[in-house]
């Protein structure tokens, strides 16, 4: 991304602030903009060029929050802005008194309590007033609660605008990405806020920067975490981090085929009491400690297996050993018989004379 080009629209050599900027501008944005701010203007002033990445890494951030940033003082009417956010070029303005704003107070009118989320660790609490200057002073984040209640199919709450705000304040999400996770949730079926925000939490932890990371990732979601969970009959859950860790393990570290993973759920749903991706996890690792790492892999070890069995049960009968039951080893002489004949002639002949 090329320099930001400044200069300065009033004479001006050293880095004052007026108390304007103090009593006025200091809040009602992310604290990180006014920093962006007075750092910038204080390298103009010295003579120093700054650039997008360079006022990212400072303040580690994205270069869409660096963008968002200027997009917000523009504004304010403290700078004006020609070109694109891709090719910027600043116009820092004198710092007059805000505008009085419009009453907000009736952005929210809830008849029913507002539904308790468990924040996440970390995740920030806004106020009703923070909100409504946010969403009074950015269209930008008014379009993106417009487009939130589109995909939960609701006006939203408090709690709601509080929970999604957070997704680009708290989590650094730009704004074009959580459009497209809400979006994307809603073609899925899946208007659950909590559900969506384990995904932006997700996508936060992945370090997903832009659109294009987002469409790449929720590809290879739908294509290996879905069809894994569906295949385990567990299609509308979102997978735990226990559960991405093994998925990912057979995925990304063992470069198990799709597939074969999938050969691998069906016989644990066929065989398994209890069917788990834990259970999963030991036939894979089997296969890939003995080398295998496809369908037909897996068909010829079945069959190399089963050819072992019956040639074990063969040679078990070859070698079985004769019974030693007395009555079928019992030695029948032929002279027995030819006795027994004898007497059964003699014992007649006695009968007749008798």
């Amino acid at each position: 991304m090329a320099a930001i080009q400044m200069k300065l629209g009033y004479e001006n050599s050293n880095l004052e602030l007026p108390n304007i900027f103090i009593d006025h501008y200091l809040t009602g944005c992310p604290p990180v903009y006014p920093l962006i701010y007075i750092y910038s203007l204080r390298r103009l002033l010295g003579g120093n060029p700054v650039s997008m990445q360079e006022i990212a890494r400072h303040f580690q951030l994205l270069s869409t929050d660096v963008v968002g940033a200027w997009r917000h003082w523009e504004q304010a009417g403290l700078v004006k802005i020609d070109g694109s956010d891709t090719d910027m070029s600043i116009t820092f303005l004198t710092v007059n008194p805000p505008k009085p704003a419009e009453e907000t107070i009736s952005i929210i009118k809830e008849t029913t309590k507002p539904s308790r989320l468990t924040p996440p660790e970390g995740r920030p609490q806004y106020t009703v007033q923070e909100l409504a200057v946010y969403r009074s002073q950015s269209k930008d984040i008014e379009r993106l609660f417009t487009k939130a209640e589109k995909a939960l199919g609701k006006l939203l709450t408090y709690n709601d605008m509080n929970v999604i705000f957070g997704f680009h304040d708290w989590l650094r999400l730009p704004l074009d990405v959580i459009e497209y996770l809400l979006h994307y949730s809603e073609e899925n079926g899946n208007r659950s806020l909590r559900y969506i925000e384990k995904c932006a939490i997700n996508w936060a932890e992945r370090g997903i920067e832009d659109l294009e990371e987002a469409q790449t990732y929720v590809h290879t979601f739908d294509k290996g975490y879905r069809s894994i969970l569906s295949q385990m009959g567990k299609l509308s859950t979102f997978p735990t981090p226990a559960q991405r860790k093994l998925m990912d393990k057979w995925l990304h570290e063992m470069h198990i085929p799709l597939e074969v993973i999938l050969e691998a759920c069906d016989r644990t749903t066929l065989t398994a009491e209890k069917p788990s991706l834990s259970y999963v996890d030991k036939i894979i690792s089997k296969w890939h400690k003995s080398g295998i790492n496809t369908v037909a892999g897996v068909k010829q070890a079945d069959e190399d297996y089963n050819k072992k069995e019956e040639k074990k049960e063969t040679n078990g009968q070859k070698q079985k050993k004769p019974s030693n039951n007395r009555f079928i080893n019992f030695d029948q002489r032929e002279n027995d018989y030819t006795q027994i004949e004898k007497l059964e002639r003699q014992y007649q002949l006695e009968r007749l004379k008798g």
